[in-house]
């Protein structure tokens, strides 16, 4: 679908799904004066507990895109990085992003809820010229026709069809994109599960010494805190064995924590929520004018927090590709943008991903001892502490 200048026709590149992803890809496509059309299934945004961690790299997007101010306003900013042995109640390591400073504007991690910044995103995306947002549309398919791709969508009117140049699914790890065309995703789906549990504690208190966020190791029953603005997340290791409604019984997530911190003040749960960890990557980003970002591309482990981010730096390539696309260049830019995040996927997130949930559960005693002391000298080294923080925060191409 090329116009007699070279450059595509207007026809709006069409983004599914309304997550942090595809609000990114929209924004940032807008933002170059791209034509965009963004589809949601629900007819609001997800309040979901999911992502909350923001790393320095996705800040510095957010910041070309116009929206950072916007989003720190509504963050907890996290200066340090901490890692503790459960047993015997112990800080092993403390990485202070104070060593960044010099290698990004924003030397911190931000902890905001994801659902909290896509209400930042799709009313900037929704103030642009060129973009246009449509919720309550569910994708139910599309063509391919080679010069472009029509898509049909079930809403409360009936079913509506829209025409596009490219289609890009940003729609989650059980994508209906990535199912029709047929694209495999490989992997693994991790043993034991995730319990998170969401109060108003001050866990400062309870752990002297504790940082807004820790990584606290024990082979059994590991613990993850993330402090957030208004909310408090302890995460635990629930082995495969346990009972997920015994888990879940308010008594029963009372006496976890209580098990973990010993005596508390009162407190409130305001949530919780029991999940599966899986590692998956498609076999391909891309099929024709279809091109896959974000969880419908690939999975990982979240104790790095690097699922969102890496799906918001897809979109910052996808974006970049395909205004270079609009300018007049091949549309095989598409295939190094599946090359790329791909690569990068399986090469850097999946394998940092890892080795951090490997670090989490390690049970021998002179492999914890090998972990601790490594790491423990890794936070006094100033240069080695900048590159360890770096990688953390996604910008080891600045190592």
């Amino acid at each position: 679908m090329m116009a007699d200048e070279g450059r595509p026709s207007a026809a709006p590149i069409l983004i599914i799904g309304a997550g942090p992803v595809g609000l990114s890809l929209g924004l940032a496509l807008a933002r170059a004066g791209l034509p965009v059309e963004l589809f949601e299934a629900d007819a609001e945004l997800n309040n979901q507990i999911r992502a909350s961690t923001f790393h320095p790299k996705t800040l510095e997007l957010f910041q070309a895109w116009g929206v950072v101010e916007a989003i720190l306003a509504q963050g907890h900013k996290v200066d340090r990085l901490q890692y503790w042995e459960r047993e015997p109640r112990q800080l092993v390591a403390e990485f202070n992003y104070a060593v960044i400073a010099s290698d990004t504007p924003y030397p911190f991690r931000l902890q905001c809820p994801q659902h909290v910044a896509t209400r930042v995103l799709k009313p900037a995306l929704e103030a642009t010229a060129t973009a246009r947002v449509h919720m309550g549309h569910k994708l139910l398919d599309f063509t391919d026709h080679g010069d472009g791709v029509t898509a049909r969508f079930q809403t409360a009117d009936g079913i509506v069809t829209r025409a596009g140049s490219y289609l890009c699914g940003a729609d989650g790890s059980h994508s209906t994109v990535r199912k029709q065309l047929g694209i495999g995703f490989q992997g693994k789906t991790y043993a034991d599960r995730f319990l998170l549990i969401g109060s108003d504690l001050n866990t400062g208190d309870l752990l002297p010494g504790a940082g807004p966020v820790c990584y606290v190791f024990d082979p059994q029953e590991w613990v993850i805190i993330l402090n957030l603005p208004d909310i408090v997340r302890v995460v635990f290791r629930m082995t495969d064995d346990e009972d997920q409604e015994f888990a879940l019984r308010e008594e029963n997530l009372r006496a976890r924590i209580h098990n973990f911190f010993g005596e508390t003040p009162p407190y409130r749960i305001k949530t919780t929520q029991l999940y599966r960890v899986h590692q998956r990557v498609a076999d391909s980003f891309r099929m024709g004018r279809a091109i896959l970002l974000g969880d419908a591309a690939h999975n990982n482990n979240p104790s790095g927090g690097m699922g969102m981010n890496s799906g918001i730096h897809d979109a910052a390539n996808l974006a970049e590709k395909l205004r270079r696309i609009w300018q007049g260049e091949a549309d095989d830019l598409l295939d190094e943008y599946t090359h790329e995040r791909r690569c990068y996927a399986m090469e850097s997130v999946q394998l940092y991903s890892d080795q951090q949930y490997n670090h989490m559960v390690m049970a021998t005693e002179e492999a914890r001892l090998q972990r601790n002391k490594t790491l423990a000298e890794t936070a006094v080294n100033p240069a080695q502490a900048r590159a360890y923080l770096l990688r953390a925060s996604m910008l080891e191409e600045r190592i």
